[in-house]
């Protein structure tokens, strides 16, 4: 599943926090792990909050890299239906809007062709 999302330029800060968030400490669990190996410490476990945006890759491109009109930019995010599910509500509470249509085709043809071209050319390098 891939979904696009718009970025008004005014907005663009404010999404790419969330884009590149690093990972955190949560809340302690109730238990406890050996904080050095083999020196007897403890201390309570915590969970994390993982930025799955991060892990799961994105590609944001502003409409000039794209040859689009405009001062937006773009986010292309490949992933399932339960990661979007999880994630999606963050982009637009931060501005983003999901784009369908013909403007959806065209970003889409437009990232992946630059990808495609990256990735060639890379390979290309080994021979």
């Amino acid at each position: 599943m891939i979904n696009i999302y718009e970025i008004p330029k005014d907005k663009l800060q404010t999404v790419k926090k969330i884009l590149e968030a690093q990972d955190q400490a949560g809340e302690d669990l109730d238990f406890e792990i050996e904080k050095e190996a083999g020196k007897g410490k403890m201390a309570k476990a915590k969970s994390w909050n993982i930025n799955e945006f991060r892990k799961q890759g994105y590609a944001l491109r502003d409409s000039k890299a794209l040859n689009l009109e405009g001062d937006s930019s773009y986010l292309y995010i490949k992933g399932d239906e339960s990661f979007f599910e999880r994630n999606e509500k963050k982009l637009t509470e931060a501005g983003a809007k999901k784009i369908e249509g013909e403007t959806y085709e065209k970003v889409k043809e437009k990232v992946e062709e630059q990808e495609n071209s990256a990735a060639s050319g890379f390979g290309s390098i080994f021979s």
